[in-house]
């Protein structure tokens, strides 16, 4: 007789909340007065069961900002361990976003978590689309013992659902695997609807725990209960109760808390590495490059807040300025709600979209009026003889970098420009107006009275390249007439090639041929583009069964133009695409468009710029510039927070066996490394794939759908729903970054030649004649009188670690740095009584591992905000 596999089944009472999706945060606003209300009423009348709100602090705050009334009676129940919510703020989509914005999600949603009484020990991911290497490293650093996932698992990689998960720098936290998911007794699909039948647990959730039984050899198992925007269960024991006499397990009612503490960390196996794999879930492996004009926005979102404000907001404070840093957290929680999963990916409609895009420009709009009033406050006490003084501030590792395009007010046509020392700072002038002063207006008792000025002043748009600015820091310049002879402008070009020390671009047989003057190496046709047609979804890539992929390399010479400090060339194209796909889905039509495209290559030093922007005038497909990188890739290492992962090509070309088609599509944040000496970086670019020599950057996909049924690459339903979004078809102008730098560095090395580039010094000066020029000029404002005296937040960065960030939210300021190599890195004596966690609470550590990060608290910096 076999014997009986009896286990311990905790079911847990819970929704999962989509912020936004098919429907957006209003829609769900609505629903969530109604269902959080009820939930609270359902806590209240019932100790016998707690309830999760999905992990997310947002949805707390959300709430009690439309029904304060119920605070009290809210932050009771989380103070009780009877609701549960945070770590964190939003559970975002861990691809598409930066590591500093995970750790902003993390330090915002456990502050409003124990603002409200209780924060849960729980990483909770019920729907991520997989999960990156480290973040068991994340967990560690903000104190956080257990973790909860569910899509990417694979158990012949990984082993059972119970494992010990390590980061790259050997850190491990316990880790629990929701294989079927976080609907596992649930009444119908979606768990929308309350008609518990006891004849669905037989047909489906007890089939299900018997599998999970075959992969699992722990004690006890989890049972979800509940689904997406689900309301309570007021009588959940008695359901759970119920339950448990048809069954021959033990089970009870729990919590995420209580399930995880009685799974037990000795007995565990050690996992290491990504959550990536679709063997049990889909985890829509090519979801980077869907609704490309989020990515973008949110790339420059986040830039602004973590080179450019977060710095800024610090060295005011460090000086004794008091800056609004409750607008910062503002900026930051508007991104992180659209850092959710379906809004980063993408897979949204239409209007949720527009509202995706919006809150990321609202963001960057916050973050730039901080840095301009910081900039205000900070020039306006100090070298005020000087009129025409400006400020730049460094975001970066690199002590010297680059300030692109910028505008520069001066009194006369000819000018130079200083530096705090009185040494002359190169720049390069690439645009030059004369502007008539604006007219005097006087109000008098007959009326206004205009008075016209022949005064003139100059607004020039300028480069400031390779500038001296300390790392954590900034550095005030100031200008003074000169003569015509000493500016720097670009002249045209006769020839088809532009070069540097280091590199020379050649335009040849209608492409580009690079010279690598270091290691005398030749790359033919450098850059090629690359178009299929797109028969998937907001989900995922998928091809037309027959369609072949177009390829093209056939550029326009439009002309190019140097100085000693800088070289650029550009050049068109005009691509003849199908239109669509045709209605059957059998074919791309016959009909075709004209795609204008647009190219600007810069040297930049050891960088190779490129610019390229596309006329997108057709829909359905995806279109990826291949870079060759002039021999056989065998892998790549692709970036990810605090280190790199190597990835090589699987190579699997059927879907059996597995949710979904495991292409070898893959993420990315910043940089690649095809070889030890080729390195790509890109600004907002989320995936790529390779082949041959060519590393293959995926631009944009269109699409005209949120989800459709049947997918060559995705056999079966449609993920999400069948809903049409024209708008995902990208049509118009879109504009891409990305670079190229060759030769063999560190790893730190690669980083901080990454940062340099990616990193634009945004200049503030301080003049009378442009007041619209930053939005806040025109604004009168009493400044306190204060001496500069704090340039650089930090000394020096110690040879081998990166800087990470600046968190400078709620009063205090952290400082993150990394060991982005395999070698560890001793820490500074003088650093060793600044060390803290991700929250600033002080630690002890002495050495940095590889892939590991530190953070160090500046106490002295700290100050009380407006």
């Amino acid at each position: 007789m076999k014997k009986k596999d009896r286990r311990v089944i905790h079911a847990v009472s819970h929704t999962h909340w989509d912020r936004e999706w098919y429907f957006t945060t209003i829609d769900t606003q609505v629903l969530a007065v109604k269902a959080f209300t009820e939930l609270v009423e359902a806590l209240e009348g019932n100790e016998h069961f707690d309830y999760h709100l999905d992990a997310q602090s947002s949805l707390l705050v959300d709430y009690l900002q439309i029904k304060p009334e119920m605070t009290a009676r809210v932050r009771k129940l989380v103070a009780d361990k009877r609701l549960l919510v945070g770590p964190w703020y939003t559970q975002p989509d861990l691809f598409a976003i930066s590591t500093e914005s995970m750790f902003r999600n993390l330090r915002i949603g456990i502050y409003h978590a124990k603002q409200a009484g209780y924060c849960m020990d729980v990483l909770y991911l019920p729907d991520t689309f997989g999960a990156h290497a480290q973040i068991p490293q994340l967990a560690s650093a903000f104190g956080l013992n257990n973790i909860l996932i569910r899509r990417g698992y694979d158990r012949d990689l990984m082993g059972p659902p119970e494992l010990m998960w390590q980061a790259a720098n050997g850190e491990q936290v316990k880790t629990v695997v929701m294989p079927y998911g976080y609907m596992l007794g649930h009444p119908e699909r979606g768990a929308r609807y309350r008609n518990f039948d006891i004849n669905h647990f037989h047909v489906e959730t007890f089939p299900l725990l018997e599998r999970m039984k075959q992969l699992s050899d722990s004690e006890h198992l989890l049972c979800p209960i509940g689904g997406d925007q689900v309301s309570c269960d007021k009588d959940f024991e008695k359901l759970v109760a119920q339950v448990g006499c048809h069954s021959e397990d033990d089970w009870r009612v729990s919590n995420y808390e209580a399930f995880m503490a009685a799974i037990e960390p000795d007995s565990l196996s050690i996992y290491q590495g990504e959550f990536r794999s679709p063997r049990m879930a889909r985890v829509h492996k090519s979801i980077g490059s869907s609704r490309y004009d989020i990515k973008k926005a949110n790339y420059e979102a986040e830039a602004c807040l973590i080179t450019l404000v977060e710095p800024m907001i610090a060295l005011a404070r460090a000086n004794g300025f008091r800056v609004p840093e409750e607008m910062l957290e503002k900026a930051w929680r508007l991104l992180l709600e659209s850092h959710a999963h379906d809004s980063a990916g993408g897979c949204n409609s239409d209007e949720t979209n527009r509202d995706v895009v919006h809150r990321c420009r609202q963001a960057q709009q916050i973050g730039e009026a901080l840095y301009n009033l910081c900039a205000r406050l900070l020039l306006q006490n100090h070298d005020r003889q000087n009129t025409y003084r400006f400020l730049l501030t460094n975001g970066t590792s690199s002590p010297r970098i680059y300030s692109r395009d910028q505008v520069l007010i001066s009194a006369s046509a000819a000018f130079s420009i200083l530096d705090n020392e009185g040494a002359s700072v190169p720049f390069v002038l690439l645009d030059q107006q004369k502007i008539n002063r604006p007219r005097h207006v006087l109000l008098t008792p007959n009326g206004e009275v205009e008075t016209l000025s022949d005064e003139f002043y100059y607004l020039n748009h300028i480069d400031i390249p390779d500038v001296t600015v300390p790392p954590m820091g900034m550095a005030q310049f100031r200008l003074e007439s000169a003569t015509a002879d000493s500016m720097i402008t670009m002249r045209p070009l006769t020839q088809s090639a532009i070069e540097n020390s280091r590199y020379k671009l050649t335009w040849r047989d209608g492409n580009l041929d690079l010279l690598d003057k270091f290691s005398g190496d030749t790359i033919e046709r450098l850059i090629r583009l690359a178009d299929i047609a797109n028969d998937g979804d907001l989900y995922d890539f998928s091809p037309l069964a027959g369609d072949e992929e177009r390829l093209f390399d056939q550029f326009e010479w439009l002309g190019a133009s140097q100085c000693e400090r800088k070289q650029e060339l550009r050049l068109s194209a005009t691509l003849q695409l199908p239109e669509a796909i045709n209605s059957q889905r059998t074919e791309r039509v016959s009909q075709q468009r004209p795609v204008a495209i647009e190219l600007v290559v810069t040297l930049e030093d050891d960088v190779i710029r490129f610019a390229l922007a596309v006329d997108n005038q057709v829909r359905e497909h995806r279109m990826q510039v291949l870079i060759n990188t002039g021999k056989a890739i065998t892998s790549v290492k692709a970036d990810m927070p605090f280190g790199w992962i190597e990835r090589h090509n699987q190579n699997i070309t059927s879907a059996s066996g597995y949710t979904e088609m495991p292409v070898d599509t893959e993420p990315f944040m910043h940089w690649l490394s095809a070889h030890e000496d080729y390195h790509v970086y890109a600004r907002g670019l989320k995936e790529y794939e390779y082949s041959g020599s060519d590393l293959r950057l995926t631009l944009f996909r269109g699409t005209g759908f949120v989800g459709k049924d049947d997918l060559l690459y995705r056999p079966g339903r449609a993920s999400g729903h069948v809903l049409a979004a024209p708008e995902a078809n990208l049509t118009g102008w879109l504009h891409f970054e990305f670079a190229l730098s060759l030769g063999k560095r560190s790893a730190a090395a690669v980083v901080i030649s990454q940062q340099k580039y990616s990193f634009n010094a945004l200049l503030w000066q301080w003049q009378e004649e442009e007041k619209h020029l930053h939005r806040l000029d025109n604004f009168d404002m009493e400044i306190t009188q204060k001496p500069v005296t704090v340039w650089s937040l930090i000394d020096e960065i110690p040879q081998g670690l990166v800087w990470s960030g600046t968190d400078v939210l709620y009063g205090k300021t952290l400082l993150r740095f990394c060991n982005p190599a395999a070698q560890p890195i001793d820490i500074p004596q003088s650093w060793k009584s600044l060390l803290c966690n991700a929250l600033g609470e002080p630690i002890k550590k002495h050495r940095l591992t590889a892939f590991d990060h530190l953070t160090l608290r500046l106490v002295n910096t700290e100050a009380q905000s407006c």
